[in-house]
């Protein structure tokens, strides 16, 4: 066990995660000319980063950088990398929160109807941008294995304020199957994940000066690994669920699914659990869920927990690392329990939750000393205040409506730089008439930093973030959005405005 004050004293900005929006209600039908404006707007925005990229110096030492190459040394990246990305990228699911419904736990996919190849429905009509690769695809997911991808890119600026009035560009591809070992092995209720991923995020995510990153994908660095490989497996009748493997904690752990829509890094998880071991480092672990009522569950995990004092990219290594102590003999426990509600009141589809975690590690204390682990806790809420007609509420594929969400995290502020966070947004499904895919949202965060006074903190930090996400087609979504940043990194700099267009491609 090491113990290093660069990991401990200021846990990175990034340590907070929101997501990106992977929209699986019923899509509508974008036309010729949609699909070409969404196609201008993703040129636009890649011509104006890469020209920024060839005016500066691609290099990782070179303040000016727009985007950063290969990294030497991982462990640089350590302070800055628990951003997160929860699970709505396509292919990914989060952990479930009951028990399945009649055939969602094994069973092959439906086949897509109308088919999705050139002698079906048009290509602007597809719910992934290759089709159904001429029938095999479907007959692949037939035979219990489904493949799904995706890219996304977007550019950053900072039009005033923070540090620097910069502008960023990153990308992130994801390619990942599932394997249904029901239908392959006659294994009920089990299944198999593996999700590749590779990407260039660049520093921009640090030009406001402020603690929590606007961007969830950035990580001022590149990465090539494989995420996570895990093995899935409901038991009892569906009253418990087990994975096992290398997993991103936050797929099972203080996920908010109204929160979806947001990349300010705080609206998927509190930054106050700064140890999470989620992207791009997700860990080896064992999980374990149970379920003794339809409106009830509660699990806990145990993770590898090399990363947040060691310095260890669990991101990059595999199970070795969980079961040996070589490089460190840290732990990351969290527990999680919540309760569901069909309606309280006027609010559906409600669910309450707390949990807890404990890192063994060996922490450096603000005022010098060593604290022998560490300790939090987390709370949220989430509902759906108003729902369109027609919406089937108990369909969970369905999200149209009016959602709200709130959060609370709290720490040991004689380490965390997050003596607690308060954050809370309103997000919609559904905007306008004929526009069921398109979602909007307000997210607001407030990090109340370590009263310590060797800390040097002056002033809490407050964030707000707008967005508007646009189906261009089923597999394509543009999104603005913009965010306003008071006293980022508590004071450290002016207030900082920042604006950042995505691109979301489904493969």
């Amino acid at each position: 066990m090491k113990s290093s004050q660069a990991f401990v004293i200021r846990p990175s900005a990034s340590r907070g995660t929101a997501c990106l929006v992977a929209h699986r209600v019923p899509p509508i039908h974008a036309g010729r000319g949609a699909l070409v404006a969404g196609l201008l707007a993703a040129a636009v925005a890649a011509a104006v980063t890469a020209r920024a990229g060839a005016a500066q110096p691609q290099s990782a030492d070179d303040p000016e950088i727009a985007g950063a190459g290969d990294i030497a040394d991982v462990a640089e990246l350590i302070p800055k990398a628990a951003s997160g990305i929860p699970p709505v990228l396509p292919g990914q699911e989060p952990g479930a929160h009951t028990r399945p419904r009649s055939g969602e736990a094994g069973g092959a996919a439906d086949a897509p109807a109308p088919r999705e190849w050139f002698v079906g429905a048009p290509w602007w009509e597809w719910s992934r941008m290759t089709g159904d690769w001429a029938g095999a695809r479907t007959g692949l997911e037939e035979a219990g294995v489904e493949f799904a991808g995706s890219a996304v890119t977007e550019w950053s600026d900072v039009f005033s304020g923070g540090e620097s009035d910069r502008s960023a560009f990153r990308f992130l591809l994801d390619l990942n199957a599932t394997f249904d070992l029901e239908v392959l092995a006659g294994l009920e209720g089990g299944s198999v994940f593996l999700d590749f991923q590779t990407g260039d995020t660049g520093v921009g995510g640090q030009f406001h000066g402020g603690f929590q990153a606007y961007s969830n994908i950035a990580i001022e660095g590149s990465i090539t690994q494989i995420s996570q490989l895990w093995y899935e497996q409901w038991l009892f009748d569906e009253a418990v669920r087990v994975k096992v493997g290398k997993v991103d904690a936050n797929a099972e752990f203080a996920y908010i699914s109204p929160a979806a829509g947001f990349i300010n890094a705080s609206a998927g998880f509190s930054p106050a659990i700064f140890a999470l071991p989620t992207y791009p480092n997700p860990a080896t672990s064992v999980n374990l869920f149970v379920y003794p009522c339809d409106d009830f569950y509660a699990g806990a995990g145990l993770y590898d927990g090399a990363t947040a004092v060691d310095g260890v990219p669990t991101g990059s290594r595999g199970p070795a690392g969980f079961f040996s102590d070589d490089d460190s003999d840290d732990w990351f426990a969290i527990a999680e329990a919540g309760v569901l509600f069909d309606a309280v009141g006027p609010v559906n589809s409600v669910r309450l939750a707390v949990g807890g975690w404990w890192h063994s590690g060996e922490f450096t204390r603000f005022d010098g000393g060593i604290e022998d682990g560490t300790a939090g806790f987390y709370a949220l809420a989430e509902g759906r205040f108003w729902t369109p007609e027609g919406v089937d509420r108990a369909d969970d594929d369905d999200a149209r409506g009016l959602w709200g969400f709130l959060q609370y995290g709290a720490a040991n502020d004689e380490v965390s730089s997050v003596a607690q966070q308060f954050g809370g947004g309103v997000s919609l499904t559904g905007t306008l008439p004929g526009r069921d895919a398109d979602s909007a949202g307000v997210y607001l965060s407030l990090v109340d930093f370590s009263g310590d006074p060797s800390a040097g903190f002056t002033d809490d930090e407050f964030s707000i973030e707008f967005f508007y996400d646009i189906e261009v087609t089923p597999w394509l979504h543009v999104k603005p959005d913009i965010q306003w940043f008071q006293n980022p990194g508590g004071g450290a700099t002016e207030d900082a405005l920042v604006g950042t267009l995505r691109c979301i491609i489904t493969f």
